[in-house]
């Protein structure tokens, strides 16, 4: 008798969570590269037991939870996080930080994105602040989750407290993977614009050490530097012969890159996971527009935008948010600055030359050639001057 294969989602549409190869209970499916460097699951047949858990738990499949452009149940905040270090060494405002602080105040075990000894983006676990500083600042290249959602399990059956920080998609996998909510996991999402090819990034890393560093390795790198502010952030490489390179983002080629959708992964193009309602408890981005939303949060140090999605959540919040400066705001109207919250990017017709090309010409006149130069992100002043003098005007007596 023929028995078929597992069905997983067409090719297309899958995200690469890892939630199937996690489920698999005979370890015969492999996340393996495909010819643009993303990882996708492949089953070894011989050893397929036909029990159906990976379709179960492909999140493409069966979605989980909720998504989409609903009016969202969610509390929106504007957040600073009081310790200015910290938030000079966050993304925006240092959020993530407090969070994490409160799991290992119950004992509990974080997961989130880390570059690796070569720079490689994959999911790690932190049992303590000290690890927590690999998990801040962004990493724009779709991260190995490995067996983390594994991992995971093994904890809250435990009875542990666990963090699992990511992207949308892998949110919806974990969720799926799980098949059953758990008082103590806590998911916190991203707003996420998609994710690069990890093969285009590290194509980079050589393009970069050998421009810059005659091909020293690097030893540090951090693409969201604040050294010239939070909204026209740096990307700043060190090498290990003490060369470095820094380059604003709108000049830097694999930012210009990512931000015009030359790379990224064929099923962002169409995200699942896109709205402002959300299977996470904590959506966490930068707050583009501040300048413009709430002036009085625009110091150029870097602000989050927080939704707490739901009652868990809101617990949490209630105990963690001393540690801020902060402000509620409109859930809809903050993301008015960020559409990647709500809007899958548009996949430019120059997309498949630059994924056929980016390793056989140089990187950075191929990305000059494909796309214009991105405008940093300035504070629209004159708006910021109508605001204020619309206050000032309608001030309550």
């Amino acid at each position: 008798m023929v028995i078929d294969m597992p069905q997983l989602c067409k090719s297309q549409s899958c995200t690469g969570c890892s939630a199937c190869a996690n489920a698999c209970l005979k370890g015969c499916i492999h996340m393996n590269p495909d010819s643009e460097g993303f990882l996708r699951p492949e089953i070894q047949e011989s050893a397929c037991i036909h029990c159906g858990l990976c379709e179960k738990s492909c999140p493409v499949l069966h979605a989980v939870g909720q998504w989409g452009p609903e009016p969202a149940k969610a509390k929106a905040f504007c957040v600073h996080h009081q310790d200015e270090a910290v938030r000079f060494e966050s993304t925006s405002g240092g959020v993530f930080t407090a969070l994490c602080d409160w799991i290992f105040r119950h004992d509990g075990i974080v997961f989130g994105a880390s570059f690796d000894t070569s720079f490689q983006v994959v999911h790690m676990q932190a049992d303590g602040m000290d690890a927590v500083s690999k998990l801040r600042t962004a990493k724009y290249a779709q991260s190995r989750i490995g067996d983390c959602f594994q991992e995971i399990r093994a904890l809250l059956n435990q009875g542990r407290y666990v963090l699992f920080s990511g992207t949308p998609c892998q949110i919806a996998g974990l969720t799926a993977y799980l098949g059953r909510e758990y008082e103590k996991l806590l998911l916190v999402d991203v707003i996420c614009h998609g994710v690069p090819s990890p093969t285009v990034w590290q194509e980079y890393i050589r393009h970069r050490s050998q421009a810059d560093a005659q091909g020293a390795k690097p030893i540090a790198v951090n693409l969201r530097s604040k050294i010239t502010g939070w909204p026209n952030y740096s990307v700043h490489f060190v090498y290990e012969n003490g060369v470095d390179y820094s380059a604003p983002n709108s000049a830097d080629p694999f930012m210009r890159a990512f931000v015009n959708n030359l790379c990224l992964r064929p099923s962002c193009y169409d995200c699942q996971f896109k709205g402002i309602t959300r299977a996470s408890d904590f959506t966490m981005g930068d707050y583009w527009g501040v300048w413009g939303q709430v002036p009085a949060f625009d110091d150029g140090k870097g602000t989050s935008l927080v939704m707490v999605n739901n009652e868990k959540a809101m617990s949490v919040w209630n105990e963690v948010c001393q540690l801020f400066r902060y402000q509620q705001v409109d859930a809809a109207s903050s993301l008015a600055d960020n559409p990647s919250a709500l809007y899958s990017p548009e996949e430019p017709s120059c997309r498949e030359y630059f994924m056929g090309n980016y390793s056989n010409q140089d990187f950075g006149n191929l990305v000059n050639s494909l796309c214009p130069v991105i405008t940093p992100c300035k504070r629209p002043t004159w708006k910021r001057f109508l605001n204020l003098l619309y206050r000032k005007i309608h001030k309550p007596e």
